[in-house]
């Protein structure tokens, strides 16, 4: 993301000065470009902004909307605590009639699909929405066809945009902040060597950048040893969602070079097109579960009464019932602030790279990184992890910050200020 950022921020930063040009009618419409052009000015105000927003609110409403729980679902797993856990379970579904009736209807969509759908839609009309002349609604569709437009270009970063997301919310969900924000240091580590795949030896960075490759791997390596929340398929979505980061930097930068659409109007057209793919695959799964369903209730109606026999009708019926509740979808204000903690992180990263150096935007970027791991522990504890575990996160972390004070100093020289 943050090479995303960097290519991307001069748009961006020019949209926001752009605000104060603009005049209103209204004293809403004068008052707001003249507070946000001080904000947007502020490199102190945007930088805090960003990290504080970004692990605290993004940390906070991402995690507590994929994990999300009803008061049914929390009684029901409070009673598979304790020692009499399956009879407390069969009196709670004899007591609630409703929470019976849930037993029998599956979620269409995943939790992780559900906010990847929610946050490219979301931030797709926020970024329509929230332009200079925000009060005059007629803009939106010149400002839709213009995406579109936009969006030819770039549906191979999107696409990448989209992989990264989906399964970055697949593994918060199995393995937690802590190691997914750690597998995420290896970003560096892949953009290197799809340079090097890209554009050969010698676009690779200096020595000293290579070097802080070492213990970004070592250290990733040693926060999943023996970790507690460590499972091989939340890790493989990690390292997934790495790769794909990874390479949405490289490609991207390629793209907004080449067409010179750049910025806000780059992260709209992207979001666009990363929102029909999360579409397609959201109704091919749609269209395999009703095939399925169909096709269970047409075997049992052709077998007829004799297809199962009674022992077996019994503890199917038995196993269903104990599946307990259905996963419930998160209420409307956790829906929101999830989109909303999203669209602030990517609009306030393009601000903040406008303001500051390299260097400072890489150190801010690695600051951001632990306190996301930090911020997850204290909102939402975890399993303890043992002190190879913390010292890996530390090494990757400590990496990750090498990286990006070395690879900011060799392009530092040959970059425009504020770039």
């Amino acid at each position: 993301m943050a090479t995303l950022a960097s290519a991307s921020s001069s748009a961006a930063f020019s949209t926001s000065a752009s605000i104060v040009t603009n005049s209103s009618p209204s004293i809403v419409s004068n008052a707001a470009p003249a507070f946000l052009s001080s904000f947007a000015n502020n490199k102190h105000l945007v930088g805090s902004a960003w990290i504080l927003s970004s692990a605290i609110l993004t940390t906070y409403s991402t995690t507590k909307f994929l994990k999300y729980r009803n008061a049914d679902e929390e009684e029901w797993m409070a009673a598979s605590d304790e020692s009499k856990g399956v009879l407390n379970r069969l009196k709670l579904l004899g007591k609630n009639t409703k929470l019976k009736e849930q037993t029998v209807a599956q979620p269409k969509f995943s939790r992780a699909s559900l906010l990847t759908l929610y946050r490219f839609s979301g931030s797709l009309f926020l970024g329509l929405l929230i332009h200079s002349q925000f009060y005059n609604l007629m803009m939106l569709y010149p400002r839709f066809l213009k995406t579109i437009q936009a969006s030819k270009s770039f549906l191979l970063p999107s696409l990448f945009l989209f992989i990264a997301n989906y399964t970055n919310s697949i593994s918060l969900d199995r393995i937690g902040i802590s190691l997914t924000y750690t597998s995420k240091c290896g970003i560096p580590l892949l953009t290197v060597l799809f340079t090097l795949l890209l554009d050969g030896i010698n676009a690779l960075p200096s020595k000293a950048t290579l070097c802080s490759l070492i213990p970004i791997a070592v250290g990733i390596g040693a926060a999943s040893w023996n970790s507690p929340t460590f499972e091989l398929f939340g890790f493989v979505a990690a390292l997934t969602s790495t790769t794909s980061q990874a390479a949405l930097n490289v490609v991207s930068k390629r793209v907004m070079k080449s067409t010179g659409i750049k910025g806000a109007e780059a992260q709209r057209a992207m979001v666009f097109v990363a929102l029909g793919f999360g579409l397609v695959m959201a109704s091919a799964n749609s269209l395999g579960v009703f095939i399925r369903e169909m096709r269970d209730t047409n075997g049992f109606r052709e077998g007829g009464d004799n297809m199962l026999e009674k022992e077996d009708v019994d503890a199917a019926q038995q196993q269903t019932t104990m599946l307990g509740p259905s996963p419930s979808h998160p209420p409307a204000w956790l829906t929101f602030l999830a989109i909303l903690a999203y669209h602030m992180e990517y609009v306030l990263s393009f601000m903040f790279v406008g303001l500051v150096e390299p260097i400072t935007y890489g150190t801010c970027d690695a600051l951001r990184r632990l306190l996301i791991i930090v911020s997850g522990r204290q909102l939402f504890g975890g399993d303890k992890f043992s002190n190879v575990n913390f010292g890996g996160i530390a090494m990757a972390i400590l990496g990750a910050l090498m990286y990006s004070i070395t690879s900011a100093k060799g392009i530092a020289g040959a970059l425009p200020k504020n770039v």
